[in-house]
């Protein structure tokens, strides 16, 4: 899909310090840039969301995607959408219809989360899901990650994201050591920090890619990785 640079707003939320920040070594951040978007051109999945920079469509996506598999997501998404097709569609219909209609997705606080998204988009702005983090982050059900996923994809800003798979990554190329859920606010520094300028958009998706088929949580596919030569988890350092 292709994008547009676009300057990232700045967060007036103070950002949070880490005892832990991840030094990287010379070169390491370009090569690391390079290679996964050189992978993610050849090998990026083809999904629905990636076709849309629709705010609401892509708030759907990333709440149905919380906790589900792309592939049980995929024709939920489509029905929903088909449902419900605005925040005003979504925001009129009853909160116990919109729980049936996400069925047999489970989790089934999300769709009510994402109604009453949808009743203060509204109310609040217009039908308009603000862009601005700190207006993202005052919804109920908006977390750090949902609100820099809609940045990222929605709004096409250099916003950093860090969910399962990127944690995943992010910790075996660069640190190695440790329980990655003690290094959140390290590993989102890392994440900010890697982002190439005017590319969060693919940079994120690519490296959400990258986590779930070849830095998979098991058996991943390490002797085809092209972060192996510098990565810290992979046992052999090759030439670079």
């Amino acid at each position: 899909m292709p994008t547009k640079s676009r300057v990232q707003k700045p967060l007036r939320r103070p950002k949070q310090s880490s005892k832990h920040s991840v030094s990287l070594a010379r070169g390491q951040k370009q090569r690391f840039q390079q290679r996964l978007l050189k992978w993610y051109k050849q090998h990026g999945r083809d999904l629905p969301w990636r076709k849309t920079s629709d705010p609401y469509h892509i708030l759907v996506s990333e709440v149905m995607l919380q906790q589900t598999q792309v592939d049980r997501v995929i024709p939920k998404y489509h029905e929903f959408l088909e449902r419900y097709p605005s925040f005003e569609e979504l925001a009129g219909a009853p909160v116990a219809e919109v729980k049936q209609t996400w069925y047999p997705l489970g989790y089934n606080i999300r769709p009510e989360r994402l109604h009453s998204i949808a009743c203060e988009t509204v109310v609040r702005y217009g039908g308009k899901l603000p862009s601005d983090p700190d207006e993202l982050l005052s919804f109920k059900g908006i977390g750090r990650y949902t609100a820099g996923a809609i940045r990222s994809f929605a709004f096409n800003e250099d916003a950093p994201i860090l969910d399962t798979n990127v944690i995943r990554v992010l910790h075996r190329v660069f640190i190695a050591t440790g329980d990655p859920k003690a290094q959140k606010a390290a590993l989102w520094e890392l994440s900010e920090a890697l982002i190439p300028r005017g590319k969060g958009y693919d940079f994120n998706q690519a490296i959400m890619d990258f986590g779930a088929t070849v830095c998979a949580a098991r058996d991943p596919y390490c002797l085809l990785c092209p972060m192996k030569t510098f990565c810290k988890t992979f046992p052999f350092k090759g030439p670079k």
